[in-house]
């Protein structure tokens, strides 16, 4: 009852009346597209991007001078393979262009930042109907697993940083109320904390636990050492890092509910989401054109692993159009069987630069290292570096129960994926920081050679 009054009444009233947003005209929207055919969503998918970039063309500096220089009219774009004339953008393009970005004669805008995983930070712009758009977008994939506007929600999620005014804290406690949101803060999640996040958690019951992966996944890794058995939800949601078959399986185990896959950005929000048939996530296809390119900017083949470049199909205010985001996924939609018209994207594999490069030109991608270690359980947290083309360390926080003999297998094993061109460590530490977002980064390649590859060169961004 709760739910109903909440999401058809309350929320409603709170969006479209108080605040005038179209959020919820525009979730009654999408809950109708996406029962489309793949081909009558794509028609649909076709005119916003002939809108959007004749708008950017028409309005914005940046895209204008460049498309022109390039002998780019929005006016010759037929099909979305003519898209792929158009140049690609990084954050490198909108560091650089941000102003020269934005629509003129100017449009309302909110801005936003991020840091990324990359540890990059990136101020961008989004007009309000965009982000009305984008909001609608999360609230349908949260949909799908149970937990949409009104669902009783537990967050184990990260918290904005630093001292908040009264009134900022007032206001998130009345915005959370309101939502049926409890907040857990998982930059404070310790062993030590586990059994106060556990009574919190069964006190509250949720409906739906929204989780951080690895914090949630370390939270279960803790409750199952120590035999405590949480309230189980009736489904799990998980976004921010990337989710490896192993934490799905312990998760799942542990709270005796099912995991619901996402993947987003702070630049789109919610990109696809995974529903009740678990085969895949459904992209964002009616907000967000998503494409996987090979590094030098072409398609890549189906089935390749491939840069996620996506274009934003409703930011007027300062559009993204071919912004690779730094992802990477194995390229080919397929459908799934619920019937939906909506693609399925393969899970994403990590970001770029987790893929280590080795001097006798091996490319490691960084999965190997969750699946290896996952069977190593004195490991608490660990965390892969290439600072050198030729050094990689591992560094890891361990129990009591790290032997020598595991010492040695995981030794032998990580230089077996490296290749003998690379000087491997192991390094014993008390604590691996995590990034401003409050995310775990499990491989980071720093170096000069993997960091300056974009495939915004190969087209002039």
């Amino acid at each position: 009852m709760h739910a109903l009054t909440h999401r058809h009444i309350l929320l409603p009233a709170f969006e479209t009346l108080y605040h005038q947003r179209k959020t919820f005209p525009f979730l009654k929207e999408l809950d109708q597209t996406e029962w489309l055919s793949r081909e009558q969503v794509e028609v649909r998918q076709l005119h916003s991007l002939q809108q959007i970039l004749t708008h950017a063309f028409t309005n914005c500096p940046y895209y204008r001078e460049r498309w022109q220089q390039s002998g780019l009219d929005p006016r010759s774009l037929q099909s979305q393979s003519d898209f792929r004339r158009w140049p690609t953008i990084d954050r490198t393009s909108i560091l650089e262009n941000r102003m020269r970005m934005r629509a003129s004669p100017a449009i309302k805008l909110i801005s936003k930042s991020t840091g990324g995983s990359s540890g990059q930070p990136l101020q961008f712009d989004l007009d309000l109907g965009s982000h009305d758009h984008r909001v609608a977008a999360s609230y349908r994939g949260y949909s799908w697993a149970g937990a949409g506007p009104g669902a009783k929600l537990l967050y184990l999620w990260g918290v904005p940083l630093g001292k908040q005014s009264r009134l900022k804290r007032w206001k998130d406690g009345f915005y959370h109320g309101l939502h049926r949101h409890k907040i857990l803060n998982s930059f404070d999640l310790t062993e030590e904390r586990a059994g106060d996040f556990l009574a919190q958690h069964n006190r509250y019951r949720p409906d739906v636990l929204v989780a951080y992966t690895n914090p949630l996944y370390e939270f279960a890794r803790i409750l199952q050492q120590r035999g405590l058995r949480p309230f189980s939800p009736k489904a799990i949601v998980v976004g921010a890092e990337k989710l490896h078959s192993f934490q799905r399986e312990l998760i799942e185990k542990v709270f005796g509910a099912s995991v619901f896959e996402t993947y987003g950005s702070r630049e789109f929000m919610l990109v696809a989401a995974e529903c009740d048939r678990h085969e895949g996530l459904h992209l964002s296809h009616e907000n967000l054109l998503v494409e996987v390119l090979d590094d030098d900017g072409t398609p890549t083949p189906d089935g390749q692993e491939g840069n996620v470049v996506i274009t934003d199909l409703f930011n007027y205010g300062m559009p993204f159009i071919r912004y690779v985001c730094g992802d990477r996924v194995m390229a080919g939609w397929t459908m799934c069987s619920c019937g939906r018209g909506l693609p399925l994207m393969k899970p994403v594999l990590g970001r770029r630069l987790d893929t280590l490069f080795t001097p006798d030109g091996r490319r490691v991608p960084g999965e190997i290292f969750p699946h290896m270690l996952k069977d190593f359980s004195a490991i608490k947290r660990f965390q892969v570096v290439q600072d050198k083309p030729d050094h990689v360390e591992l560094r890891i926080i361990v129990s009591p129960e790290w032997s020598k003999a595991d010492h040695l297998l995981v030794e032998r094993l990580s230089k077996d994926a490296l290749g003998p061109a690379v000087h491997f460590e192991i390094i014993r530490v008390e604590d691996i920081p995590l990034t401003g977002a409050g995310k775990l980064r499990v491989v980071v390649n720093l170096c000069q050679e993997a960091a300056t590859v974009s495939p915004a060169n190969s087209k002039g961004g």
